[in-house]
């Protein structure tokens, strides 16, 4: 074990607290500029999911980030209860979410609000597609893109299809 001594003299104290100084205006100039770059991503493609989203503005602001055109208006409002045990169904559609950073897991028994929102146009032409945020606390927690017939499909609201 190595032990350094020293007196504090004043002129080591005013030398110790003139680098803390310089360290905390280092760290408070440069902040700025990073949270700047990542608004500046974030204006200039997709938006945030892990924003809070509370009114429909942002919400279909969101869906419009990632290129899907809504209409503004949801179809439907309401509240949903997420199973406190996934099954299969549930594995399968919370592994859409993983792939877009999102996770349902830690909500496991909690309720939250379905928004579903009517694709104005789809990129394979599909019809009657729609775009479904669950927000809880005005935080996302799941979003997809779906199509409810026999043949339908889900995806995450990152992927956009050729």
């Amino acid at each position: 074990m190595i032990v350094y001594a020293t007196k504090l003299s004043v002129k080591k104290a005013i030398a110790g607290v003139l680098v803390i100084g310089a360290v905390v205006w280092g760290v408070t100039a440069l902040a700025p500029k990073a949270a700047e770059t990542v608004n500046a991503q974030t204006a200039a493609g997709e938006a945030d999911l892990g924003a809070k989203f509370k009114t429909n503005e942002e919400r279909v602001a969101l869906l419009e980030s990632y290129g899907w055109k809504v209409d503004p208006e949801p179809r439907s409002e309401r509240e949903v209860q997420i199973p406190k045990t996934f099954d299969d169904t549930y594995q399968a559609y919370n592994a859409i979410q993983l792939g877009q950073g999102l996770d349902l897991t830690p909500f496991q028994g909690k309720r939250a609000t379905l928004y579903t929102y009517e694709l104005t146009e789809y990129p394979t032409g599909a019809e009657g597609v729609t775009a479904n945020l669950l927000i809880r606390r005005n935080k996302l927690i799941a979003a997809d893109i779906s199509a409810a017939e026999a043949d339908g499909f889900v995806h995450g609201i990152t992927q956009m299809p050729e």
